[in-house]
Parts: structure tokens; C-alpha cells; sequence
């Protein structure tokens, strides 16, 4: 099958001819592997069975940021590589206003504020509107080029949640919800304006499936109440999902979002989300949201990055592979990888078992 076929069956509850897996890692863990392998990262995701989807995007214009840019994040932390506008050696504000700052061992970054952070309006900060959208005159051809080639195309918006809070700041985001809901409905309106059309885009583009990134529940809970979710944010994801179905109906959902969301799970499936990532089986375990939901979601995920890929053995990630390909890989429905960005000190061994245990499984069990 190629990766597109295979993806296709999976995420349509059929069985496909291996289980799909796809990777996010630091480039620590890429450096390691190409070094292991002797080759480059291409020739690692292909010999370990690896799926790397096409993806296709839509840029925000900032019209005054590539005057005010003096400088490229390095090394291997999150961000390295793009250019910002540096306010010291290791702080820097990216297109949004949003600054953070490097961390003193160079691996990780830290919000320190943003521009909506002491705003007593959302009109003091100067929001990009749908005409501030790039267009893409190529996208439709691009889309189709990719799936000819045997790619499933993707494309998608940031959580509107973490777009609010990175401006305005997490504790008063949350705030905002009990205390300020006028200034957070209107944050929101104008965020969801912009990553609706955006979405609008993306499906008549044709992608196959739109994803929404970013965290809104904690290990044990959502960050804020299930009540407060329901009042804010689900109507306008709601929308924004219709929306793009509206265009095309077949178009799957992404959200990614640590932690644990079972408080609001049943309602993500009702408004349209179809692809869960990435399931943390320290907060939900897989195989009981398999047996719930296993028919309308697919499982996007669930390989443990807190305890068994950097601390167990090698023999212990394959039974955890072995496993939730047992218990979740029936009927489709299962796209594996790590729960998270594959951290800098993980074995290499580990990395590699997860992958070749998925690759060389024998699904023809489940027939």
C-alpha cells in the first residue's frame, strides 16, 4: 500500500496492510538515528516504515515584522531556525509580538509575554484580519501533486486556546473565563475568524484531514472547566469544523491536545473531530477509548514518552508496541507514535524498537 492507501484505510476503520506510524522528534533524536543507520533522515523514516505526510499551509502576513527581524534562533531547542526579532542574546518575539527566552542549557524555550498581556481591550493589539491570509495560487494543484505521488495531505491552524493564551498569558486566559468573558469572547471571535477561513482554505485545497494543535487539558483534567469549554470555545469549533466540512464533507479533524480530555470527549466527536492526538496513556488508556469510541475516532498516538520509551528496556517497548497494536489496531483506527515530541535523551534503541516492532507486525491476526 502506499502511504496514502494505507493512511485512507486506517482512519475509515478498515484494516490496512501494517499499522501507520509517523514520528515528531528533536533533531538530537533524528542526528542519532542517521548516524546509527548511516544515512540521511529520508533513508531513516523509509527503513523504519516511518509515514511523512504532504502538508500544505497558509501564512499570516505581518507586514512590519521582516523590517524588525535581526537574528535566527539556533541550536536544538524548539524554534531554532527561524528568524526573530532578538531583544537580548536569548530573547525573542516572533510575528504575534509573543517573546520568549531561551533556557540557559540551550534545549528548551519559555514564554515570557505577550502583547494582549496588561490590555484592558483586545482592540489595543492590532489583530491580523482574513485579509491578512497569503494566498496560495498553487495550492490545489500542489494538493493533488502529492496525492498522485502517494501522500496524505494535511494542513491545519494552531488551538485557538493557545493562540489566546500566548498573547494574553495563560493565568489570565483563564481568568479571562471567569472574570473578563467579554474581553475573551471578542479575543476569540477574532482568532476563530481567522483560522476558519483558513480551514475554508485548506479544504478547497483538498487536503485530507485538518489538524488543530495545542494543549488544553492538563494530566488530570481540562485546563479550564468542561462548562467554561462548552460555553466558549465548542459553538465556535463547531463552526469552524462545519465550515469546512460545508466544502468538503469528507475532510477528517485532527486535534492534538496532551492530557487528559475524557471530561469532553464525546463532545469533540459530536462537533467533528475524528483523529485524536496524542492520546497519553498516562492520562487515557487507549484500549477503553478504543472499546468506546473505536467506531468514530481514530487513536492518533498512545506510545508512552514519559516511562517507557526513555526509562524501559528494549523488550519493554516492544510488548508496549505489541500491545496497543492488540488492543487498539483492530478494525483500523490507529495511527502509532510517540505521545509527544521524541525528547533529546531518549536510548536509540528504544526509538528504533518502537518503529520496527510496528513495521514487521502481522496484522493478517485480526482477519
Amino acid at each position: 500500500m502506499t502511504q496514502r492507501e494505507r493512511m485512507g484505510r486506517t482512519l475509515n476503520h478498515q484494516l490496512p496492510d501494517r499499522i501507520p506510524t509517523q514520528m515528531s522528534a528533536r533533531s538530537e533524536v533524528l542526528r542519532a538515528l542517521c548516524e546509527h543507520f548511516g544515512d540521511d533522515t529520508n533513508g531513516v523514516y523509509e527503513r523504519l516504515g516511518i509515514e511523512r505526510p504532504g502538508s500544505i499551509g497558509f501564512g499570516i502576513s505581518f507586514p512590519d515584522y521582516a523590517n524588525r527581524v535581526n537574528g535566527i534562533l539556533t541550536g536544538d531547542c524548539p524554534y531554532a531556525g527561524g528568524e526573530f526579532i532578538f531583544h537580548d542574546q536569548d530573547v525573542f518575539e516572533d510575528t504575534w509580538g509573543v517573546i520568549r527566552r531561551k533556557g540557559q542549557d540551550g534545549k528548551y524555550v519559555e514564554w515570557v509575554s505577550g502583547p494582549l498581556m496588561h490590555a484592558e481591550d483586545v482592540d489595543e493589539y492590532e489583530f491580523p484580519g482574513t485579509e491578512r491570509i497569503l494566498d496560495n495560487p498553487q495550492a490545489v494543484e500542489r494538493v493533488q501533486q502529492m496525492k498522485e505521488s502517494g501522500k496524505w495531505v494535511q494542513g491545519g491552524v494552531a488551538m485557538p486556546f493557545k493562540t489566546a493564551w500566548e498573547l494574553r498569558g495563560l493565568e489570565q486566559t483563564l481568568m479571562d473565563y471567569l472574570l473578563h468573558r467579554d474581553f475573551l469572547e471578542k479575543l476569540y471571535d477574532r482568532i476563530y475568524t481567522l483560522y476558519t477561513e483558513i480551514c475554508r482554505r485548506l479544504a478547497r485545497a483538498g487536503v485530507d484531514m485538518i489538524t488543530v494543535v495545542g494543549d488544553i487539558a492538563m494530566q488530570d483534567r481540562l485546563l479550564m472547566s468542561p462548562q467554561c469549554w462548552r460555553e466558549v470555545d465548542k459553538p465556535r469549533m463547531a463552526y469552524m469544523i462545519a465550515e469546512a466540512k460545508r466544502i468538503k464533507p469528507d475532510v477528517h479533524f485532527f486535534i492534538h491536545s496532551d492530557g487528559d480530555l475524557r471530561s469532553i470527549l464525546s463532545e469533540l466527536i459530536e462537533i467533528g473531530f475524528d483523529v485524536i492526538n496524542p492520546v497519553q496513556p498516562e492520562c487515557m488508556d487507549p484500549a477503553a477509548l478504543k472499546s468506546l469510541y473505536g467506531d468514530r475516532i481514530t487513536l492518533h498516538g498512545t506510545g508512552s514518552i514519559q516511562r517507557t520509551l526513555p526509562f524501559g528496556s528494549v523488550d519493554d517497548v516492544r510488548r508496549e508496541v505489541e500491545h496497543r497494536i492488540e488492543t487498539c489496531g483492530y478494525n483500523g483506527g490507529l495511527v502509532l507514535q510517540p505521545s509527544n515530541v521524541i525528547p533529546y535523551d531518549t536510548p536509540t534503541e528504544n526509538v528504533i524498537a518502537f518503529y520496527e516492532t510496528a513495521r514487521d507486525y502481522d496484522l493478517s491476526v485480526f482477519e
